[in-house]
C-alpha cells in the first residue's frame, strides 16, 4: 500500500468525517454583499475544483477556465445549498461534474474524452448520486491528505520525509537503514516524527476547511 492510499485509510478512519463545513461562512458567502466571505471559500476550494477538474480529466489548457465557471455557478447557486440534504463537499463535487460534464459536451468528444478518465474515479460517467457521494468522499480525503504532507515535508529537513515516505511504500526498517546509511533506530525514530506531524497536519488542514 503507497503512502496516498495509507493516508487515505487514515482519513476514513475518522479523523476528517468528524467535522462538518462551516455553514456559516456558506451562508454568508451567500450574500452577495459579503466579499469578505466569498474570498474565504474561494481561497479554500478553489483548489479542489482544480484537483478535480485534472482527476477528471479536463486538459491543462482549460482547468483554469473551467474552475471560473465553477466559482461563477457557486456564486449563483451557493443561496441554494441545504446542509440537511448533503455536505458542502458533496454538492461543490456534483457542480464540478455537472461543469466538467458540459465542457466535454461543448468540446464534442465526450465519448473519447471519458475513455480517459483515471480508472480510480469515475464521476462522469456514474448517475448515481450515492455512487457519486462516495467517489467524492475519497477523492476529498486524498486531496486533505495531499495538503497535509505538504506541510509535513515543509516542516522537515534532511532524510526524515523520506524514510517515511519509503515506510510507507512498504520497505523494511533494515532496508532503509541500508539504503540511506541511517542506523534501523534512527529509522524507526524518524518515521515516528513524521507520522506524528503528518497526522497533525491533518487534523489541521481539515479544521481550516470544516470544523464541528
Amino acid at each position: 500500500m503507497g503512502w496516498t492510499a495509507s493516508l487515505r485509510f487514515v482519513i476514513h478512519r475518522g479523523m476528517v468525517d468528524s467535522y462538518q463545513t462551516r455553514y456559516t461562512l456558506l451562508r454568508r458567502a451567500a450574500d452577495s454583499n459579503d466579499e469578505a466571505a466569498w474570498e474565504t471559500i474561494v481561497s479554500q476550494y478553489r483548489r479542489f475544483i482544480i484537483y478535480m477538474l485534472r482527476k477528471m480529466n479536463v486538459p491543462q489548457n482549460d482547468i483554469e477556465d473551467v474552475a471560473q465557471q465553477i466559482l461563477g455557478l457557486l456564486v449563483r447557486d451557493l443561496g441554494q445549498y441545504d446542509r440537511d440534504r448533503a455536505r458542502f463537499r458533496s454538492w461543490l463535487g456534483s457542480v464540478i461534474r455537472n461543469a466538467a460534464m458540459n465542457y466535454f459536451r461543448r468540446q464534442q468528444a465526450r465519448a473519447v474524452r471519458l475513455c480517459t478518465v483515471s480508472p480510480d474515479i469515475d464521476l462522469l460517467n456514474t448517475g448515481h448520486p450515492a455512487e457519486i457521494n462516495i467517489q467524492i468522499e475519497r477523492e476529498w480525503a486524498v486531496y486533505i491528505s495531499n495538503l497535509a504532507m505538504e506541510r509535513t515535508r515543509n516542516a522537515f529537513k534532511g532524510q526524515a520525509v523520506e524514510v517515511f515516505e519509503m515506510g510507507m511504500d512498504g520497505m523494511l526498517a533494515a532496508d532503509i537503514a541500508q539504503q540511506t546509511g541511517l542506523s534501523v533506530s534512527s529509522v524507526y525514530t524518524l518515521r515516528k516524527r513524521v507520522k506524528a506531524r503528518l497526522y497533525r497536519e491533518i487534523r489541521a488542514v481539515a479544521a481550516e476547511l470544516e470544523r464541528e
